[in-house]
């Protein structure tokens, strides 16, 4: 049951709120992680081409869709710029995902807003047997 002072409109429009940030970190989240399994396939890339002795050799890369042949010197200045920009991306990322975890800290605390089975502390016992369930309730 929830028990509060706020009416029951404002606490739906209070989780709606609670759900949007929580899908917002989501979101983000999983772009970070689709961009890391990016960047590791451009460091595999980068590090296969390194092994080519013959700057002239052929390689192909998909541009658009379309495979094109190319040359290694011409694949990996290319490649080198695009690992760099993910890197940066996947740092920026990162700082909003913090920020965005602090946001959701800030606005739990505001107003009173606890996941059942997130706490692990309930009036000074740890709740070791319990699973998360995900289940939302106001104070």
């Amino acid at each position: 049951a929830v028990v509060s002072t706020q009416s029951t409109g404002a606490q739906e429009a209070v989780l709606q709120q609670f759900n949007k940030l929580r899908q917002e970190q989501r979101m983000i989240a999983q772009k970070v992680s689709e961009l890391k399994v990016d960047e590791s396939e451009h460091r595999l890339v980068l590090e296969a081409l390194d092994e080519a002795k013959d700057p002239k050799r052929k390689c192909y890369q998909l541009v658009g869709g379309v495979l094109v042949e190319r040359t290694v010197e011409q694949v990996k200045p290319n490649l080198k710029n695009n690992s760099d920009k993910i890197s940066a991306l996947i740092s920026s990322l990162d700082k909003n995902l913090n920020s965005k975890e602090k946001e959701l800290i800030d606005f739990k605390e505001k107003h009173g807003i606890k996941v059942k089975g997130e706490d692990a502390v309930d009036s000074g016992q740890k709740k070791e047997d319990s699973k998360p369930s995900g289940v939302l309730y106001l104070n």
